[in-house]
Order: C-alpha cells, then sequence, then structure tokens
C-alpha cells in the first residue's frame, strides 16, 4: 500500500511539473548565409573573431518577434548576436508599392568607423515565407 501512495505522490508532482513548467523559447531558422567573407576583425563581448569567412544563420522566435544572428565557422557556433527590428510591415500593406523591399533575403554589411561599430542589416524580402519583409539590424564592434 505505501508503494503505491509514493507512486501516485511522484506521479502527481511530475504532472504538475509538466503544466507550470516554462517551456523553451521555439526559435525557427528564418535564413542562412553561407560562406561570408568578412574583410575585418569582429568583437562580441570578450570574443574576437579574426577576418574570413563565415556562415551567418538568422533565427527567430515565433511568438516574441525577436530575432538573432549566429556566427557559424566550420560547424561550430561561435557567437549568438541579439537584432533590433526596423521595419516589421510590408509597406504595400498600406497602399505603397514595395521598392524598397528586396525579392530575396539580403545581408548587408555597413561598418561605422565613428563608434567602431559594424552593422549587419538582414531584409528578409516578399517571398520569405515565415517572415515577410522585416527588415532587422545586428550591431557588434570591430577592429
Amino acid at each position: 500500500m505505501s508503494f503505491k501512495r509514493i507512486f501516485l505522490n511522484l506521479l502527481c508532482i511530475f504532472m504538475i511539473l509538466i503544466l507550470f513548467y516554462p517551456t523553451m523559447a521555439q526559435m525557427k531558422k528564418v535564413h542562412k548565409f553561407k560562406r561570408v567573407e568578412v574583410p575585418f576583425s569582429m568583437k562580441h563581448e570578450d570574443s574576437i573573431f579574426e577576418k574570413g569567412q563565415y556562415d551567418f544563420e538568422i533565427i527567430a522566435h515565433r511568438t516574441l518577434r525577436t530575432f538573432h544572428l549566429r556566427i557559424i565557422k566550420k560547424g561550430k557556433i561561435l557567437c549568438i548576436v541579439p537584432g533590433e527590428i526596423l521595419r516589421d510591415k510590408p509597406p504595400g500593406a498600406r497602399g505603397e508599392e514595395m521598392k524598397e523591399v528586396p525579392e530575396d533575403p539580403t545581408l548587408k554589411i555597413k561598418k561605422i568607423p565613428a563608434e567602431k561599430i559594424v552593422n549587419f542589416i538582414f531584409e528578409a524580402g516578399k517571398l520569405t515565407h515565415l517572415y515577410p519583409c522585416f527588415k532587422v539590424r545586428f550591431q557588434m564592434e570591430y577592429d
């Protein structure tokens, strides 16, 4: 009888944990840019990444609408940089033409020498299924 009671108590605790335990955020891959040549060294927190070829992967949280940039080299994730959403609605929704939105996803790299910052600007494009017309900026320091 005591074995049944212990088993039921453990089962109840397990069920309560399943119901009230916060789930991990599900990140979805939006796009991956392979073998992007970076002509300068980048810094993120305490890490320095030498110039060379990197893979950039854009991931997003489905409900929170947060974007992150994964920097990958030789299959190893080096860092994850949070992004800032610059545009989240298509300009065509307001009755305008969407000239500034590209057809396919693009990644642009812009250096700001005065602040020693580099901006990675990702535009999802019109044809992206998950997040169409989004424009996101990721900032890092550089050498």
